[in-house]
Protein backbone atom coordinates (compact mmCIF):
# COMPACT_ATOMS: atom_id res chain seq x y z
CA UNK A 1 0.00 0.00 0.00
CA UNK A 2 1.45 3.27 -1.27
CA UNK A 3 0.56 5.95 1.67
CA UNK A 4 0.48 10.28 0.78
CA UNK A 5 0.94 13.55 3.05
CA UNK A 6 -2.02 15.62 2.08
CA UNK A 7 -0.47 19.23 2.02
CA UNK A 8 -1.86 22.41 0.76
CA UNK A 9 -0.98 23.90 -2.42
CA UNK A 10 2.66 24.62 -3.63
CA UNK A 11 3.46 29.16 -3.26
CA UNK A 12 2.22 30.44 -6.68
CA UNK A 13 -0.23 27.64 -7.58
CA UNK A 14 -3.69 29.46 -8.30
CA UNK A 15 -6.49 27.44 -6.31
CA UNK A 16 -9.23 25.67 -8.47
CA UNK A 17 -11.86 27.08 -5.52
CA UNK A 18 -12.97 29.62 -4.33
CA UNK A 19 -14.35 28.18 -0.75
CA UNK A 20 -12.56 29.66 2.57
CA UNK A 21 -14.02 29.34 6.08
CA UNK A 22 -12.92 30.69 9.55
CA UNK A 23 -13.66 29.06 12.51
CA UNK A 24 -12.80 27.42 15.59
CA UNK A 25 -13.65 24.15 17.58
CA UNK A 26 -16.59 23.90 20.09
CA UNK A 27 -14.01 23.35 23.18
CA UNK A 28 -10.11 23.58 23.88
CA UNK A 29 -7.19 22.72 26.09
CA UNK A 30 -5.39 25.85 27.10
CA UNK A 31 -0.97 25.76 26.68
CA UNK A 32 0.68 25.22 29.99
CA UNK A 33 3.23 26.91 31.47
CA UNK A 34 5.72 24.39 32.34
CA UNK A 35 8.34 25.69 35.36
CA UNK A 36 10.91 23.83 33.25
CA UNK A 37 9.84 24.59 29.58
CA UNK A 38 7.76 27.61 29.49
CA UNK A 39 4.46 28.00 27.73
CA UNK A 40 3.95 25.21 25.32
CA UNK A 41 0.88 23.87 23.31
CA UNK A 42 0.26 20.77 21.23
CA UNK A 43 -1.97 20.74 17.67
CA UNK A 44 -4.11 17.98 18.35
CA UNK A 45 -7.65 18.16 17.12
CA UNK A 46 -10.64 15.45 17.82
CA UNK A 47 -13.73 16.65 16.71
CA UNK A 48 -15.96 13.58 17.20
CA UNK A 49 -15.50 13.66 20.87
CA UNK A 50 -18.11 15.44 22.59
CA UNK A 51 -17.81 17.10 25.91
CA UNK A 52 -20.89 18.83 26.27
CA UNK A 53 -21.33 16.37 29.40
CA UNK A 54 -18.35 18.52 30.78
CA UNK A 55 -19.76 21.39 33.16
CA UNK A 56 -16.26 23.27 32.90
CA UNK A 57 -16.60 27.10 31.32
CA UNK A 58 -12.80 27.30 30.53
CA UNK A 59 -13.33 24.75 27.99
CA UNK A 60 -15.40 26.80 25.97
CA UNK A 61 -13.38 30.24 26.45
CA UNK A 62 -9.89 28.82 27.14
CA UNK A 63 -7.72 31.93 28.56
CA UNK A 64 -4.29 31.27 27.91
CA UNK A 65 -1.21 29.34 29.50
CA UNK A 66 -2.54 27.98 32.18
CA UNK A 67 -0.63 25.97 35.62
CA UNK A 68 0.47 22.82 35.46
CA UNK A 69 -2.33 21.65 38.11
CA UNK A 70 -5.00 23.69 36.45
CA UNK A 71 -4.24 21.38 33.52
CA UNK A 72 -3.94 18.04 34.96
CA UNK A 73 -7.41 19.22 36.57
CA UNK A 74 -8.73 19.57 33.13
CA UNK A 75 -7.51 16.37 31.83
CA UNK A 76 -9.12 14.78 34.75
CA UNK A 77 -12.18 16.12 33.61
CA UNK A 78 -11.80 15.28 29.79
CA UNK A 79 -9.80 11.94 29.65
CA UNK A 80 -13.03 9.95 30.00
CA UNK A 81 -14.53 11.11 27.29
CA UNK A 82 -11.79 10.51 24.72
CA UNK A 83 -10.88 7.35 23.11
CA UNK A 84 -8.31 5.50 25.44
CA UNK A 85 -5.57 5.22 22.23
CA UNK A 86 -5.73 8.77 21.70
CA UNK A 87 -3.84 11.47 24.04
CA UNK A 88 -4.96 13.94 26.04
CA UNK A 89 -2.59 17.35 25.69
CA UNK A 90 -2.23 20.79 26.41
CA UNK A 91 -3.64 23.00 23.31
CA UNK A 92 -5.66 20.37 21.90
CA UNK A 93 -9.25 21.18 20.86
CA UNK A 94 -12.54 19.00 20.47
CA UNK A 95 -15.84 18.87 19.10
CA UNK A 96 -17.17 20.42 15.70
CA UNK A 97 -15.94 23.41 14.02
CA UNK A 98 -18.01 26.05 14.43
CA UNK A 99 -17.76 29.85 12.12
CA UNK A 100 -18.52 30.90 8.62
CA UNK A 101 -17.97 29.84 5.53
CA UNK A 102 -18.04 31.78 1.81
CA UNK A 103 -17.47 30.73 -2.03
CA UNK A 104 -17.38 27.09 -3.16
CA UNK A 105 -15.45 24.21 -1.81
CA UNK A 106 -13.90 21.31 -3.90
CA UNK A 107 -14.11 17.55 -2.96
CA UNK A 108 -11.07 18.27 -0.37
CA UNK A 109 -9.41 21.22 1.16
CA UNK A 110 -6.31 21.57 3.27
CA UNK A 111 -6.14 25.31 4.51
CA UNK A 112 -4.57 25.65 6.96
CA UNK A 113 -2.41 22.64 5.76
CA UNK A 114 -2.85 20.91 9.76
CA UNK A 115 -6.61 20.34 8.70
CA UNK A 116 -8.90 18.20 5.90
CA UNK A 117 -11.86 19.29 5.17
CA UNK A 118 -14.17 16.91 2.50
CA UNK A 119 -17.53 18.05 1.09
CA UNK A 120 -20.39 15.91 1.79
CA UNK A 121 -20.36 14.12 -1.82
CA UNK A 122 -16.48 13.28 -0.82
CA UNK A 123 -17.59 11.42 2.63
CA UNK A 124 -21.07 10.03 1.02
CA UNK A 125 -18.33 8.36 -1.50
CA UNK A 126 -15.28 7.25 0.74
CA UNK A 127 -18.12 5.59 3.07
CA UNK A 128 -19.78 3.78 -0.04
CA UNK A 129 -16.28 2.38 -1.16
CA UNK A 130 -15.88 0.92 2.25
CA UNK A 131 -12.53 2.60 3.10
CA UNK A 132 -11.37 2.54 6.92
CA UNK A 133 -10.85 4.74 9.11
CA UNK A 134 -12.79 7.85 7.98
CA UNK A 135 -14.27 9.72 10.49
CA UNK A 136 -15.56 12.80 8.85
CA UNK A 137 -17.43 15.38 11.32
CA UNK A 138 -20.15 18.00 9.97
CA UNK A 139 -18.79 21.02 10.59
CA UNK A 140 -21.13 24.10 11.88
CA UNK A 141 -20.63 26.71 9.37
CA UNK A 142 -22.74 29.70 8.65
CA UNK A 143 -22.93 30.55 5.04
CA UNK A 144 -25.18 33.36 2.59
CA UNK A 145 -25.58 30.64 0.21
CA UNK A 146 -28.16 28.79 0.91
CA UNK A 147 -27.08 25.92 -1.63
CA UNK A 148 -23.42 25.50 0.44
CA UNK A 149 -22.93 21.52 0.56
CA UNK A 150 -22.33 20.65 4.13
CA UNK A 151 -18.34 20.56 4.79
CA UNK A 152 -17.08 17.88 7.53
CA UNK A 153 -13.51 17.97 9.53
CA UNK A 154 -11.53 14.64 8.76
CA UNK A 155 -10.37 13.36 12.02
CA UNK A 156 -6.45 12.16 11.49
CA UNK A 157 -6.02 10.13 14.76
CA UNK A 158 -2.18 10.13 15.46
CA UNK A 159 -1.43 6.32 15.62
CA UNK A 160 1.30 6.48 13.56
CA UNK A 161 5.28 7.49 13.90
CA UNK A 162 8.11 8.74 12.08
CA UNK A 163 10.91 6.36 11.97
CA UNK A 164 13.59 7.33 14.46
CA UNK A 165 16.36 7.54 11.95
CA UNK A 166 14.85 10.59 10.06
CA UNK A 167 14.41 12.31 13.25
CA UNK A 168 17.78 12.34 14.24
CA UNK A 169 19.15 14.26 16.95
CA UNK A 170 16.35 17.19 16.74
CA UNK A 171 14.42 16.03 19.96
CA UNK A 172 13.60 17.46 22.74
CA UNK A 173 13.22 15.26 25.95
CA UNK A 174 9.59 14.54 27.32
CA UNK A 175 9.03 16.46 30.76
CA UNK A 176 7.85 14.73 34.06
CA UNK A 177 6.56 18.08 35.60
CA UNK A 178 4.27 19.24 32.78
CA UNK A 179 3.61 15.90 30.65
CA UNK A 180 4.97 17.68 27.42
CA UNK A 181 6.08 14.74 25.17
CA UNK A 182 8.74 14.35 23.83
CA UNK A 183 9.05 16.45 20.55
CA UNK A 184 11.06 17.24 17.52
CA UNK A 185 11.25 19.72 14.45
CA UNK A 186 9.40 18.09 11.05
CA UNK A 187 12.23 16.94 8.78
CA UNK A 188 12.56 17.61 5.39
CA UNK A 189 12.81 14.43 4.34
CA UNK A 190 10.90 11.87 6.80
CA UNK A 191 9.74 8.12 5.72
CA UNK A 192 7.47 6.41 8.46
CA UNK A 193 7.89 4.06 10.56
CA UNK A 194 6.28 0.81 9.07
CA UNK A 195 5.50 -0.84 12.42
CA UNK A 196 3.22 1.79 13.27
CA UNK A 197 1.29 2.27 10.72
CA UNK A 198 -2.00 0.92 11.68
CA UNK A 199 -3.41 -1.76 9.65
CA UNK A 200 -6.43 -1.27 6.93
CA UNK A 201 -6.80 2.24 7.74
CA UNK A 202 -6.88 4.83 4.65
CA UNK A 203 -6.32 8.09 7.00
CA UNK A 204 -4.34 8.11 9.98
CA UNK A 205 -2.20 11.08 11.71
CA UNK A 206 1.49 11.04 12.78
CA UNK A 207 2.20 11.14 16.35
CA UNK A 208 4.25 14.57 17.24
CA UNK A 209 3.22 16.04 13.64
CA UNK A 210 1.02 17.55 11.45
CA UNK A 211 0.45 16.02 8.33
CA UNK A 212 -2.27 13.87 7.68
CA UNK A 213 -1.21 10.52 5.88
CA UNK A 214 -4.00 8.89 3.19
CA UNK A 215 -3.70 5.82 1.48
CA UNK A 216 -3.49 5.82 -2.22
CA UNK A 217 -6.96 3.81 -2.25
CA UNK A 218 -8.19 7.36 -0.67
CA UNK A 219 -6.54 9.23 -3.14
CA UNK A 220 -8.23 7.52 -5.91
CA UNK A 221 -11.27 7.73 -4.31
CA UNK A 222 -11.68 11.26 -4.05
CA UNK A 223 -10.18 12.28 -7.58
CA UNK A 224 -13.19 10.78 -9.21
CA UNK A 225 -15.27 13.63 -8.02
CA UNK A 226 -12.67 16.17 -9.74
CA UNK A 227 -9.77 18.06 -8.71
CA UNK A 228 -9.27 19.39 -5.39
CA UNK A 229 -6.81 22.21 -4.01
CA UNK A 230 -4.48 20.20 -2.25
CA UNK A 231 -1.17 18.58 -2.98
CA UNK A 232 -0.29 14.96 -2.42
CA UNK A 233 2.89 13.98 -0.98
CA UNK A 234 4.16 10.63 -1.34
CA UNK A 235 5.63 9.06 2.02
CA UNK A 236 7.68 6.29 2.21
CA UNK A 237 7.62 3.11 4.42
CA UNK A 238 10.59 1.37 6.50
Amino acid sequence: MRYFEVRSLHDGVEPQWSGEYRGEHRWHLSGVDCPRFGPWAWMDAFPSVDLSAVVEPVLAEPKGPMSVAEYNRLVTLVRPFVPPELPVRAGASFGPMIGTAQGKFGPMTCNPPWRVVLREDAVELLKAEGLKGVIAVRMELRSRRSTMPALYELEARPLARLHPDCIGEWKTPACDLCGKPESFSLPPKRWLLRSSIPEGLDIFGIDGANPRVVSERFVETVQRLGPSDVHYQEIDAR
